[in-house]
């Protein structure tokens, strides 16, 4: 299925060209700011380069393509999901735009990466309304699988008998969650006369900011939000099931790595098990939800160490490690490929406007 061409829409105004090069050149600098940011800042406070290189060559060179294969399967996944989320955008433009998004959102947890990804589809002759339909489905996506993670982490270690005291209530926390920030959202887009109301208060509350702010108003909210729905309930319908499972199967690849990273440093079945890295990796997930530092390093860390800990200072340190590799293969990977496919995409927009 081919793209939308840009006629079916009306050529864009001189203003809109104007605010379109203005979005496109703060979308550029934010990325080569995280460029430097990630390698001359972030990166050595995490673990210097001659502490990473070590660890790396601690690795058989099995240990080391099995963990960069399942971390480029998540790469993989990513893009089908945005696929997914598109119909008609290839897989080579989907994995883009995954890549682009997981380098800005490690960083720049500020929505620079959904800024990228409306902006790269955009160029590649998508709809406004496709464009920001997809956008929004595929954050749906990734909002409902981060969810689910603690519900079936904790139920994993309950099933295994291998849970402490809190974990009946973090299943049961866990659970309420989902019900309610799930079930809020799907009411909106089931019940038309729910979905009116939530738009004019929205509009009265924005109204009420701006007056505040000696502000102007802002119009059409109301008829926004309701257009936004209205193409959200065709998108979750026709694509919602396809572009949940493959974020699903990403999430799953990811886990894989840290599971495959704790045992190539020597932490077996008998000491954890798979259920216990499952139960770790979903609450060290569900934490970047709310970002305190870019990539929440340091926070996911502290989190898979706190709760797999072993209570002995060499199991810990290999612990340290196994997290030291599953970051690498899931958060630092995807950066330099991330700035690589910005930067390419930068080029081939600015040869084609040349052009």
């Amino acid at each position: 299925m081919a793209p939308p061409s840009r006629a079916e829409e009306p050529p864009p105004s001189r203003t809109e060209k104007v605010r379109s090069s203005r979005k496109e050149k703060i979308v550029w600098l934010v990325g080569a700011l995280a460029m430097i940011v990630v390698f001359v800042w972030v990166v050595p406070r995490v673990a210097s380069y001659a502490e990473i290189w070590r660890t790396l060559q601690g690795l058989s060179g099995g240990e080391l393509v099995l963990l960069l294969g399942l971390g480029l399967v998540v790469l993989a996944l990513n893009g089908w999901s945005a696929v997914a989320a598109l119909p008609g955008l290839s897989w080579w433009h989907g994995t883009q735009t995954g890549l682009v998004g997981n380098f800005l959102t490690a960083l720049f947890p500020t929505g620079a990466d959904l800024a990228a990804r409306y902006a790269m589809c955009r160029s590649w002759g998508f709809s406004t309304d496709r464009t920001t339909t997809a956008v929004a489905l595929a954050g749906i996506g990734r909002y409902l699988t981060m969810l689910l993670l603690p519900v079936v982490g904790t139920s994993a270690v309950l099933i295994t008998g291998r849970g402490d005291e809190h974990t009946p209530l973090f299943f049961a926390l866990g659970l309420t969650a989902l019900v309610l920030l799930v079930g809020v959202p799907w009411v909106l887009l089931r019940r038309e006369d729910y979905a009116h109301r939530f738009a004019h208060r929205l509009q009265s509350v924005a109204a009420a900011l701006a007056r505040r702010l000696n502000k102007p108003p802002p119009r059409d909210i109301v008829t926004r939000v309701l257009r936004t729905r209205e193409h959200l309930v065709v998108g979750v319908r026709q694509n919602a099931p396809l572009v949940v499972a493959t974020q699903i199967a990403a999430t799953g690849a990811s886990y894989a790595v840290l599971l495959a990273s704790l045992r190539a440093v020597g932490l077996g079945r008998d000491v954890l098990t798979p259920s216990e890295v499952l139960y770790a990796y979903a609450l060290g997930t569900i934490a970047s939800l709310v970002p305190l530092t870019p990539g929440n390093l340091g926070v996911t860390e502290l989190i898979l160490i706190g709760v797999l800990g072993l209570q002995s200072d060499e199991l810990n340190a290999q612990l340290v490690a196994a997290s030291l590799i599953f970051r690498i293969f899931v958060w630092l990977l995807p950066i330099p490929l991330g700035m690589t496919a910005f930067f390419w995409w930068r080029h081939t927009q600015s040869a084609t406007a040349k052009a």
